[in-house]
């Protein structure tokens, strides 16, 4: 993976807290495609994975109505049979299962991991399926609201390791409302796909994604001149527009890269980018011109 670094980043201007608290996933669009590594970006919403230790059928019956759950918390969810397509996981592991006449009881070991990998939340539920197949499992709402608050997204919080990443998520500074364009100039798919890789280094960050009336716009160009036979030299810079086109700031960032590297699929290279432009990203969007 080709490693990038931010060179040069001309903000000369106050910093702004306009904007409102960020929610995620509530409102965000998903922007469908072909190719999972440009879906990944924008996806939003929760996978529910299948439970690990017992029979296929139990675990879907349980990770439906779990998925159900969500979607009354207004957040999009989904019972997949592998993680994807979405953006949160949810997966289990149960314990060995105890019969009874009322069914089969055991214990789930829950976590909740973010897009890039982090656990935000674990914890335990037990679940008691009836024999019965077309009964729904009386399952509680207990995970559902421990997704919701690893997400900060929930109402009632709940006591446990998932307060702490909401509380986090809570305590984020406030950004303006954002809108990014593709990147004219890019080669490959970079166009797109590195666009949706910065919208979702923003969105983690806590800025609120809008394309019908944003407080920020960031228009980004691609450019780039050959070193020798073997390199290139890439510079890709962004520019912050406020509402009325006035040039807020500008990002540069830059790097020497192997001849054609891009041409083709970006991949993981567009979320090396964004990552590696999100801290000063998040400042050039939070800044105003002075009055």
């Amino acid at each position: 993976m080709i490693r990038w670094f931010v060179l040069v980043l001309i903000a000369a201007l106050s910093l702004s807290a306009c904007g409102s608290v960020p929610q995620p996933f509530r409102g965000a669009p998903k922007l469908g495609t072909g190719n999972p590594l440009l879906d990944m970006p924008s996806a939003t919403g929760v996978e529910v994975l299948p439970i690990e230790g017992i029979a296929p059928e139990v675990s879907a019956r349980i990770t439906r109505v779990i998925a159900d759950q969500l979607m009354e918390l207004e957040i999009p969810a989904e019972a997949v049979p592998k993680p994807g397509h979405l953006g949160f996981v949810l997966a289990g592991r149960a314990s060995a299962s105890v019969t009874s006449p009322g069914g089969e009881q055991f214990d789930i070991t829950w976590s909740v991991r973010s897009r890039q990998g982090a656990v935000m939340a674990r914890f335990n539920q037990t679940v008691q399926v009836p024999p019965e197949t077309d009964v729904p499992v009386p399952v509680s709402r207990l995970a559902a609201d421990y997704v919701a608050d690893a997400m900060g997204l929930s109402k009632s919080p709940v006591i446990g390791p998932a307060a702490a990443a909401a509380a986090a998520v809570a305590n984020r500074p406030i950004y303006p409302s954002i809108s990014v364009k593709p990147v004219d100039g890019a080669p490959g798919d970079g166009r797109e796909s590195l666009r949706l890789a910065i919208l979702q280094a923003l969105s983690d960050g806590g800025a609120r994604r809008d394309d019908v009336n944003p407080d920020i716009t960031l228009t980004c160009t691609f450019e780039s001149k050959p070193l020798d036979l073997t390199q290139q030299h890439v510079t890709i810079t962004w520019r912050a527009l406020d509402r009325e086109g006035k040039e807020l700031g500008v990002l540069h960032l830059e790097n020497d890269i192997p001849s054609g590297a891009l041409d083709g699929a970006w991949g993981p290279t567009a979320f090396a980018i964004a990552a590696a432009a999100q801290p000063n990203l998040l400042k050039l969007i939070s800044i105003k011109p002075a009055n």
